[in-house]
């Protein structure tokens, strides 16, 4: 059976629905959302669906069904259990050329309902054909899941600003012109609000004919891709050009954008890097240029990430920006290594260091961080782990700590080495993990391994 995809301005359709309880109720507020004009017809109306038709003024009567309800009408919704009623009732519309629809039965219907991803002006609908409605239903979660709810928001944006142009009689923009107002910070304006903005790029579009650059610092997690943000994947889809650290993964950076160039500027130890004041110089010279511009780090980047270096510099050159948080490496390795990193049994409070500083000495505030009760997070502190552990027991931590390190955290070849603070780096020595590593010294491990014995 083929069905024809058909969108139809709700203010001409009748509708009669016949059927009062769970199953019509289902449909009134499909039809209630889009401005469908009801006549319900039922025995028992279900209280909220008598109270939806209230509110939308539509006319309902307690009784049996009856042909001449018909009148008038050019769609009929049956969510009626009597399958000779609605078998006769599918059979007088089809004689009449009404529109039908069988809840659940679609060899009776003449139309059917779609999976629907509602976004303000913008509708998306999804079919199967009546073969799969579990498919219908979880393309359409898929697809709820890529649109931003402001997109709305921003189509209501743009349909104001084409009418704008129409009113004025001035010549209208090509279809190219709306391709950068799309691709530009609009959206991201439109989303927060600021629209005061967001005509701003607009107005500078449509003068300079040039778009405005745009960063946008991101977060790509610890690793697994599953676990990047639906705003970080946006950003990487419609990015000119990315600047990456050596934490993405393959499997991420395969999400960006195709054509989009791809500059590596990662720190390893031991190997020539990108200086961090030339990478916020880069970033400022392509957004200059008008370029949508991607920075792509591990984790997040505003955790020992240096976003805030970045974000500092692209404000003092007058740039637009955006951050978008991931999921930190302290989160995310300690989920999938089944470690928390609270717990009122052992720690309330969490610390997150950094293995190494910007002259690369090891200078920590020891007292504070050996304190009890407590959780510490070291980040990148592979090299470090031996001075870290003996400075932590030199200060007064307990020699029986629970320590454990996490290396490639997230991913499938993860390795979880468990131990004391007295013994981890000789573990860690023996076993050569490879980084990165996330560390993790406190109680909480012992409750790691409490919950797997479990």
């Amino acid at each position: 059976m083929a069905y024809f995809p058909l969108f139809t301005d709700s203010k001409y359709l009748k509708c009669l629905l016949v059927g009062g309880g769970a199953v019509a109720l289902r449909k009134a507020r499909i039809l209630a959302q889009f401005g469908v004009k009801c006549h319900v017809v039922a025995k028992e109306i279900d209280p909220e669906l008598e109270q939806i038709a209230v509110d939308n003024s539509w006319y309902f009567i307690k009784r049996a069904y009856r042909d001449s309800d018909l009148t008038g009408c050019n769609i009929v919704v049956l969510a009626t259990s009597d399958s000779s009623l609605n078998s006769r009732v599918s059979q007088v519309c089809h004689e009449r050329s009404i529109s039908v629809n069988v809840v659940d039965n679609a060899e009776l219907s003449s139309f059917i309902f779609p999976g629907l991803v509602d976004r303000g002006p913008v509708t998306v609908a999804i079919s199967s054909s009546g073969h799969s409605p579990t498919i219908a239903r979880r393309l359409r979660g898929q697809i709820e899941s890529l649109l931003p709810h402001s997109l709305g928001s921003f189509v209501e944006y743009l349909g104001q600003k084409r009418r704008q142009f129409t009113r004025s009689g001035d010549a209208k923009p090509d279809r190219g012109f709306w391709d950068q107002v799309i691709d530009s910070s609009v959206s991201n304006h439109i989303g927060k609000g600021e629209i005061e903005k967001a005509d701003k790029v607009f107005n500078q579009l449509l003068n300079e004919g040039k778009q405005k650059g745009f960063v946008s610092l991101v977060g790509a997690g610890p690793g697994d891709p599953d676990l990047l943000t639906l705003k970080a994947l946006k950003a990487m889809q419609i990015a000119d050009v990315v600047y990456y650290d050596n934490l993405v993964s393959d499997e991420i950076l395969n999400l960006v954008r195709r054509d989009a160039n791809r500059i590596y500027v990662g720190k390893r130890r031991a190997f020539r890097s990108v200086r961090q004041d030339e990478i916020s110089r880069m970033l400022c010279v392509d957004a200059e240029a008008g370029l949508r511009v991607l920075r792509l780090k591990g984790g997040d980047p505003m955790l020992f990430g240096r976003g805030g270096e970045e974000s500092a510099e692209l404000t003092k050159n007058g740039i637009d920006f955006e951050v978008i948080p991931g999921i930190t490496a302290a989160l995310g390795c300690a989920a999938y290594a089944g470690i928390p990193l609270t717990h009122r049994d052992y720690a309330q409070s969490v610390r997150f260091v950094t293995g190494h500083l910007k002259d690369g000495s090891l200078n920590l505030d020891w007292p504070e961080l050996a304190k009890p009760d407590q959780t510490l997070v070291v980040y990148m502190g592979l090299s470090g782990i031996e001075q870290l552990t003996q400075n932590l027991v030199h200060n007064g931590l307990a020699p029986s700590t629970p320590a454990a390190v996490i290396s490639r955290g997230t991913l499938v070849d993860q390795k979880v080495l468990c131990g004391t603070i007295v013994d981890i780096a000789s573990k860690v020595r023996e076993q050569q993990l490879p980084a990165p590593t996330t560390t993790i010294i406190g109680g909480v491990v012992n409750a790691a391994i409490h919950l797997k014995d479990s």
